[in-house]
């Protein structure tokens, strides 16, 4: 009895390994960024000029998604657009207003294009 509970028990564990999935592309992707960017979204912003800060750091962190791959841009974006609870960078940014927070969106969203626009460049 204990020898068939041993090996119902390996079998289990062999097929969690089997079965688990894959980490997926977004853990792997774009960890280079984030603390970055979290720092950028954190950084604190002085009463007085509050609105040009706030339009400094927009600029800032649209030149760190003009960096990135097609591949971590899309990541990303998916992230962004869909945040989790636990997620501390989608909470994070979440806290923008909202027409800077579609702006940087639709901004990670045309990495493609953006790519394809300087791959066609180089080519002529």
């Amino acid at each position: 009895m204990k020898n068939a509970t041993l090996a119902r028990s390996k079998m289990h564990e062999r097929f969690r390994k089997v079965s688990a999935p894959a980490p997926s592309v977004a853990v792997t992707a774009g960890a280079w960024f984030e603390p970055e960017l979290i720092e950028i979204l954190r950084r604190p912003v002085d009463s007085g000029t509050s609105h040009e800060a706030h339009r400094m750091k927009e600029h800032e962190i649209g030149e760190l998604f003009a960096r990135l791959t097609v591949l971590e841009a899309w990541t990303l974006h998916k992230r962004l657009s869909n945040p989790a609870t636990t997620d501390d960078l989608a909470t994070t940014f979440g806290r923008l207003i909202l027409e800077r927070r579609m702006r940087l969106l639709a901004f990670l969203g045309d990495a493609r294009r953006r790519a394809a626009i300087t791959q066609a460049k180089r080519a002529a």
